[in-house]
């Protein structure tokens, strides 16, 4: 359901419903799964589990030899695309139909029940529970879980031996294992406070902000690029808010100004003016207003707001008002730079770049220009190139070039028509008479009479667009964008016409099926850049041989372009937005103020007065008074410490989310935050230095009996690495891992690329192999934690990949480097370096016979061992 409602219907909203709701264009109406299944003249728009047989799927990925959709609008994008292929293939759910909301009041659906919910009640700090066993507890997290685990029956394990620790508080805080020497000071240090002392000195470790700002980018969405229809267009200084992150980590910046930075960084005072960075949690995100609502409201308060969308939400206090309230400070919010260097800098490059882009404007205008005169000349002449195209397609079967040069024809164009009269898919049915005379073999008289008509309506049809074209500049002149969409009606040519005028002089073909030739990519009369140079002359040739002299100079003056962050701003004149009654904007209605969540407000919300309202939001989201978002931080930051959060669902704290597991200790540790200034580092020294962090992952057969899930956390949970702390840790272990911090990505598939994971090129299109194998989270959409597979191709890289193979080979160099050539003494080297133990004589027994079996064998020996589950898993 929140799939269909966060990422299927808003799409539906936007792009379908206009024409397949009331109106039932094509006789299909897509209000319904029933609706759908039922389709149209077409047939069945879906068949559920099977999108590649689906309609709706191929009409959207323009492969249907006939449906394009929308139509007469640009493709949709490919995230909407694979959202739609995702919900055809799990089923094409959708939910249950609600009762009409439209003209509900918000006061109906907040009721007394609803604000009583958990999660939207007060953060309290209860006092600690009393225990029976008074000697286990390390710190005041451990009352709260002995107290859970007596209610049920149950024991805590044994404590996990300090190997095992100190592995564990490593790859927790940094995401790297810790050198055979720190692990021989902290086993010998008998001292109280040894593990204290090693988790200061890892949380004051630069390896720390990398290691825990990764975890905030993921729900930040982060990537290196935005995607296009065709690839991914880079950002070129995306690379400084992942750095802002990490550096707000390990600065111990306070949670509640990380909050306030990400959402109005421009509108801080004082030493919060520095977090403009911070703004890239927008300014880098996929280019659509639903993801940043669905981003801050998940992200930072684990609430589905963007569920509200098209009807009040189903499951949580939260009425379509709300969204578009949201939305209103998000549309008053515009994409921007802010730039990084002097005021002179950035004001020689803008006034360069100015006189480059009007150049280039000149040179476009020329081109455009001259190539409609060339088709409107074209057009003059169709009925020659459509009788060409018979003596070349018809009974005769001439030669293509020898009919040119007879007839006086451009080759290039007769070919085009050729091709477009011959086997072209066209949607106009204008030129179906051409189809009836090639089959019933007419000869040269018929065809010369159809030429003719055909080049009547071709040259009307031109002249008639150009008109239309100058009445809808009229129209617009002087209006907004918005006024634009809303306000004017614009004209255009009937949908046949349309379809043949797109075909013939159209400049390029947006929305083309991938069976036409590529010489389709513009309309048959239509010749741009690089083709119109054929078709000019003398003093026509001149001039445009000099605009692209003149750009090419402007061009090589500009210099390079300074640095810069990618932000949002606000608009000049923010506005408030209105509802759109079941998500379509065609479909008003009341007006909504730009305002906080009416369930997290006392009373009615109030308005936002502050330009587009962010700095207001900020403010709401990071109130110590709001319940939420200091309880979804603590909750993620003990996620990552035990494997599952006190609350399973990290990004959903509403109705259809899990429960807390231990709801007073949730309050408790929100509370901690609070009073140590909201200080992630204090939280994490409270939470590892329990006796409940310190327990070890053992098996107990009765407490699994009564808690298998391990709610009760009668036991630690044992953890695969993730993908960045696999490929970094293989790169340590080799001594191949360069620390170097910061600066612009480098792709993973770089073999000179030897930084950690969290530098490397993230996109939005394709995943890097090794990422997405190990369950990277996908950078379009915010993400809440990692799902740990185990696959066999997981184990299979392990055996063939070339990254695992090279550090194998600078291990057993390392091996034989550092510890000599004495096979023994290796095999230690390599357990200490790998397992942070020595290993056993029967360890050693088995490698040396393995070692003996052939040359070479270290290679496979140090494979092997970086293959184990004991250098992937921490215990």
């Amino acid at each position: 359901d929140e799939f269909f409602e966060m990422r299927v219907r808003p799409v539906l909203a936007n792009h379908c419903f206009a024409c397949h709701t009331t109106a039932r264009l094509g006789g299909l109406d897509m209000r319904s799964q029933e609706s759908l299944l039922q389709g149209g003249d077409s047939g069945p728009a879906i068949v559920p589990g099977r999108p590649e047989q689906s309609l709706l799927i191929q009409a959207i990925q323009h492969t249907h030899e006939r449906l394009k959709m929308p139509l007469g609008r640009e493709k949709l994008k490919e995230e909407e695309i694979q959202d739609l292929i995702a919900w055809v293939r799990m089923g094409a759910i959708w939910p249950a139909a609600e009762l009409d909301s439209e003209h509900k009041t918000r006061e109906s659906i907040i009721i007394r029940d609803q604000r009583a919910f958990w999660a939207f009640q007060p953060v309290r700090k209860s006092p600690l529970p009393k225990v029976k066993d008074t000697t286990w507890p390390e710190a005041p997290i451990d009352f709260f879980i002995l107290s859970g685990l007596a209610a049920r029956g149950l024991k805590p394990g044994k404590a996990a031996d300090k190997r095992t620790m100190i592995r564990r508080a490593y790859f927790d805080l940094i995401g790297l294992p810790p050198t055979p020497e720190d692990t021989d000071a902290f086993v010998k240090d008998d001292s109280p406070d040894a593990l204290a002392r090693v988790v200061d000195r890892l949380l004051a470790s630069p390896q720390y902000g990398e290691r825990w700002g990764r975890y905030w980018l993921d729900v930040a969405r982060y990537a290196d690029g935005k995607l296009n229809s065709t690839k991914m267009e880079p950002y070129p200084n995306a690379y400084r808010y992942r750095d802002w992150v990490i550096r707000a980590f390990n600065d111990d910046m306070p949670y509640d100004r990380f909050v306030k930075a990400q959402i109005a960084g421009d509108q801080l005072e004082g030493n919060e003016k520095n977090s403009v960075a911070g703004l890239g949690f927008y300014g880098l995100s996929p280019q659509f207003q639903d993801d940043r609502i669905d981003a801050t409201t998940r992200g930072f308060l684990a609430l589905t707001v963007a569920c509200a969308r098209c009807h009040d939400h189903k499951f949580d206090p939260i009425p379509t008002e709300d969204y578009y309230a949201f939305l209103g400070v998000f549309n008053s919010s515009k994409n921007d730079e802010y730039p990084l260097a002097p005021k002179d800098v950035v004001e020689a490059y803008q006034q360069q770049k100015k006189k480059v882009e009007a150049a280039e404007a000149t040179l476009e205008e020329y081109i455009e220009t001259q190539s409609r005169y060339l088709a409107d000349f074209l057009a003059s002449r169709t009925a020659s190139y459509i009788v060409a195209a018979w003596q070349v397609l018809g009974p005769s079967q001439r030669d293509l070039s020898e009919v040119a040069g007879q007839e006086g024809l451009d080759g290039k164009t007769l070919e085009r028509w050729v091709k477009y009269l011959g086997n072209f898919p066209r949607e106009s049915p204008l030129l179906d008479g051409w189809d009836d005379l090639l089959r019933q073999g007419a000869g040269r008289e018929e065809i010369g009479n159809f030429a003719r008509e055909i080049q009547e309506l071709v040259v009307s049809l031109l002249r008639e667009k150009k008109e239309i074209d100058q009445e809808n500049k009229r129209r617009v002149a002087g209006m907004g964008i918005e006024e634009q969409l809303n306000e004017i009606e614009l004209l255009s040519l009937e949908r046949d016409s349309h379809f043949l005028w797109r075909d013939l002089a159209s400049s390029s073909f947006v929305r083309r099926p991938i069976t036409i030739p590529a010489v389709f990519d513009s309309g048959i009369l239509y010749y741009g850049e690089g083709e119109i140079d054929r078709f000019l002359g003398g003093v026509w040739k001149e001039h445009l041989k000099g605009l692209r002299s003149g750009v090419k100079t402007l061009e090589d003056r500009l210099p390079p372009k300074y640095p810069f962050l990618h932000v949002i701003s606000d608009v000049k004149e923010p506005k408030n937005e209105h509802v759109h009654i079941r998500g379509s904007k065609d479909n008003l209605g009341e007006e909504v103020p730009r305002r906080f969540l009416s369930i997290l407000s006392d009373g009615e919300p109030k308005p936002f007065t502050q330009g587009s309202g962010r700095l207001e939001l900020a403010e709401a989201v990071a109130d110590q008074k709001n319940p939420l978002t200091v309880r979804v931080i603590v909750n993620r930051v003990w996620l990552h410490h035990f494997g599952q959060g006190i609350m399973r669902t990290p990004s959903n704290f509403g109705q259809m989310g899990d429960r807390p597991s231990h709801p007073e200790l949730l309050d408790y540790l929100a509370v901690r935050l609070i009073e140590n200034n909201w200080s992630l580092k204090a939280l994490h020294r409270e939470i590892m230095l329990s006796a409940t962090y310190a327990l070890s992952t053992d098996y107990s057969a009765k407490n699994h009996e009564i808690d298998p899930e391990n709610r009760r956390l009668w036991r630690q949970n044992r953890r695969r690495l993730d993908a960045e702390a696999l490929r970094d840790s293989l790169l340590y272990v080799a001594g191949n891992l360069d620390l170097t911090a910061g600066g612009k990505p480098t792709p993973l598939t770089d073999k000179e690329n030897r930084r950690r994971t969290v530098y490397g090129t993230i996109s939005r299109r394709k995943l890097d192999k090794l990422l997405g194998l190990f369950d990277f989270p996908n950078p379009n959409s915010t993400s809440a934690q990692r799902i740990t597979t185990n696959t066999a191709l997981q184990g299979l890289f392990f055996l063939n990949s070339e990254l695992v193979l090279q550090q194998a080979e600078a291990f057993a160099s390392r091996l034989e480097r550092e510890a000599g050539t004495a096979p023994e003494g290796r095999i230690q080297k390599a357990y200490r370096l790998l397992f942070g133990r020595y290993p056993t004589a029967r360890e050693i027994e088995k490698g040396l016979r393995f070692l003996n079996n052939g040359r070479n064998n270290w290679v496979r020996y140090t494979q092997v061992l970086l293959s184990s589950n004991e250098f992937i898993y921490v215990n």
